[in-house]
């Protein structure tokens, strides 16, 4: 099992995304990894210099939009006013809801933009619908399967 540093960032609008975050990160530290919760609304791109492994958890508002509070974290990100990436290995679970043409915005942008800075996705994005709990379950045994190779 590679045991590098885990950083789960979240960014939540009503409070979904941050208790998946709070599930992923409470399921990790189980597993026996080092990991750290962290609130995108207060954290700065610049540190993602300094994070080896990251799983993204973020919510998608309205048509496409980041969280209010996180907005920017996920714009500076967009417009690649991060350091190099190159080092980075993350996903991305992305929440939202399907009634809108935009689902999972946010959450694509997101792993789109880390992509495009280099960074690397060691497993695919998965977007969630309203209805997540089914889904959450498997992505998350997922995750520890795959951090576990």
């Amino acid at each position: 099992m590679d045991k590098k540093p885990i950083t789960v960032l979240f960014g939540s609008m009503t409070g979904n995304a941050e208790d998946l975050a709070e599930r992923t990160f409470e399921r990790l530290k189980k597993e026996g990894y080092q990991v750290t919760l962290e609130n995108l609304d207060t954290f700065e791109t610049d540190k993602l210099a300094d994070l080896q492994r990251a799983v993204v958890v973020i919510s998608t508002w309205g048509e496409g939009d980041p969280p209010d509070e996180s907005e920017d974290f996920c714009y500076a990100l967009y417009d690649g006013k991060t350091p190099n990436l190159a080092h980075l290995e993350y996903c991305v679970l992305a929440l939202g809801d399907s009634s809108y043409d935009e689902f999972c915005g946010c959450g694509r942008k997101v792993d789109e933009s880390f992509a495009k800075q280099g960074a690397k996705s060691f497993l695919p994005r998965k977007e969630v619908d309203v209805d997540f709990d089914d889904d959450y379950a498997t992505w998350i045994e997922s995750l520890v399967s795959r951090l576990a190779r």
